[in-house]
């Protein structure tokens, strides 16, 4: 064996001890030249086969609307500790995912990044059960959630630390007025007023830029509506029963009552029929 040929062993030898294993392993000798191919080997890719198809974007979505999670009878107002545990255990059992007020708004607005059948969890008035009660229950499942809250009772039932604590815990904090008065029987100055000041103590105390806003008692007129837009809100939530959707006016998206009225049976007829049934 002549010294050109063994060098050629040699180098063949010394590649397949380093790339034992590889994938692809070729040579080539044309004469007095060597041609050594080598390709990496590489780990098998796992295609899931549901991220290859394209997501249904809902035609609505149900934003849910509770009060306080008291024990106290004769409000359907207010739900009992014991069913509002069982309608989230509910949700998270049937694979829901409560979604932001932001990514609703992305939603409304044909910027859609959505999880499989989003819902939406909103809470009025700032009750201390919502701290005390439902706060726990939402964090046990990762859930995020909107309170709405009348800036003056801060101090009262709820302190700007603890909606800081709640706000941390994915609950966002949205306006719902001052005092909490019926926004179409006041003045245009004083709805000027009970928008703009919620909107500066929401901004300030919570660093944030306050875009969400519920009306007290489900009141507004044309007045209200244009001071919003003015404010800088872009979404706002009424009473009215139904879905929301990005055929809505913004400002005037439905909510899906819920109260002790409500049972399981009745829960997820809310979830799965937008014309579900008014008891």
């Amino acid at each position: 064996m002549n010294k050109k040929s063994l060098l050629v062993c040699l180098v063949l030898l010394i590649c397949f001890v380093l790339f034992k294993g590889s994938n692809f392993f070729s040579h080539v000798v044309d004469g007095s030249t060597t041609k050594v191919i080598i390709t990496e080997k590489r780990e098998p890719v796992t295609v899931n086969s549901q991220a290859l198809k394209s997501k249904v974007i809902p035609r609505a979505i149900p934003i849910l609307m509770y009060h306080s999670i008291s024990d106290e009878k004769n409000n359907d107002a207010v739900i009992s500790p014991q069913r509002f545990k069982e309608q989230m255990e509910y949700l998270f059992r049937h694979n829901y995912h409560p979604i932001t007020f932001d990514e609703l708004y992305a939603y409304l607005t044909n910027e859609p990044n959505l999880p499989d059948k989003p819902v939406v969890i909103t809470f009025d008035d700032g009750y201390r059960d919502t701290y005390q009660i439902a706060l726990p229950i939402l964090k046990q499942y990762a859930f995020k959630s909107v309170l709405f809250i009348p800036t003056g009772e801060v101090g009262k039932r709820l302190s700007w630390q603890e909606l800081r604590e709640m706000k941390a815990a994915g609950m966002e904090i949205g306006s719902h007025g001052v005092t909490h008065q019926s926004l179409a029987e006041l003045t245009y100055d004083q709805q000027l007023q009970e928008i703009n000041e919620s909107k500066r103590l929401l901004d300030k105390n919570l660093n944030q830029t306050t875009r969400y806003f519920c009306y007290p008692n489900g009141s507004y007129n044309q007045d209200t509506l244009r001071l919003l837009q003015e404010a800088g809100f872009v979404l706002a939530v009424t009473i009215e029963p139904g879905w929301a959707s990005p055929e809505d006016n913004p400002l005037l998206l439905n909510r899906v009552w819920l109260g002790n009225s409500v049972d399981l049976v009745h829960f997820e007829e809310r979830l799965t029929k937008q014309d579900y049934s008014i008891l």
